[in-house]
């Protein structure tokens, strides 16, 4: 075997390991639970709700990408929408998940009132793992073709500014989306 494919062969078995790990927190499986349940009512039963998937592919992004496998920021990117977009209150999120996670959630979340740009801000003063969902949040939305592709990117831009810090998944979110950003220059 060649050193490259012996290297990406290498990379692929830690990637599979930190994904193992991740989903076999019980706390992650308590989260994704609760969020299926949570999102159910939006669709047919036989149907997987579209928040409940975006949360999902956003956790896949977390440990596959950003190599974050902790399951408070893993618990946090599945449970972020579900204040927006069910009858869910923040007191049944702490009473399930506790005060930091439930306090994540909250912060995600935006009420339709407030200016994004004011969200935004005060996302910034959030901890690294905070930003680090929102920063997959806004990758997962620019790479869903469900909306115009400029909306996507100018959508996304602004989120950048959360990409600040010295932790790795924090720097490779920031490379993720810049990535993501100039494909979807290239696309449009």
């Amino acid at each position: 075997m060649n050193v490259m494919a012996s290297f990406f062969s290498d990379q692929l078995h830690e990637q599979q390991a930190d994904i193992a790990a991740a989903i076999s927190q019980p706390l992650w499986q308590k989260a994704a639970a609760f969020a299926a349940k949570a999102h159910a009512s939006e669709v047919p039963p036989d149907e997987v709700p579209p928040s409940f998937a975006h949360a999902t592919r956003m956790a896949v992004t977390l440990t596959a990408v950003y190599h974050c496998q902790e399951a408070p920021v893993l618990a946090t990117a599945l449970l972020h929408n579900v204040l927006d977009k069910t009858n869910v209150s923040l007191s049944e999120i702490e009473n399930q998940f506790g005060r930091l996670i439930a306090s994540r959630v909250e912060r995600l979340s935006r009420d339709p009132g407030l200016d994004e740009g004011v969200h935004l801000k005060r996302l910034s003063a959030c901890d690294w793992q905070t930003r680090l969902v929102k920063l997959a949040d806004a990758a997962e939305t620019l790479d869903d073709d469900g909306e115009d592709l400029e909306e996507r990117i100018h959508k996304t831009m602004p989120v950048l500014d959360l990409a600040f810090g010295s932790e790795q998944p924090v720097l490779r979110a920031q490379r993720h989306l810049m990535s993501l950003l100039a494909n979807a220059r290239m696309a449009g």
